[in-house]
C-alpha cells in the first residue's frame, strides 16, 4: 500500500469480517483492527485511498 500511494497511484482498502466473525458479534473488532493496520502505510495520504 505504501509503495504503491508513494508512485502516485490509487489503492483500495478491502478490510471486512468472515461470516464467522460477523455472527460471533466481531465485526467492529475485526475492522478495528485492519484499518489500525494500515495506517502506518497510509498516514496523511487518504485522498488516494477509495
Amino acid at each position: 500500500v505504501a509503495h504503491a500511494l508513494e508512485s502516485g497511484l490509487k489503492v483500495i482498502a478491502c478490510i471486512g469480517e468472515t461470516l464467522e466473525e460477523r455472527e460471533a458479534g466481531k465485526t467492529e473488532e475485526v475492522v478495528f483492527r485492519q484499518t489500525k493496520a494500515l495506517l502506518p502505510a497510509i498516514g496523511n495520504n487518504w485522498a488516494n485511498v477509495g
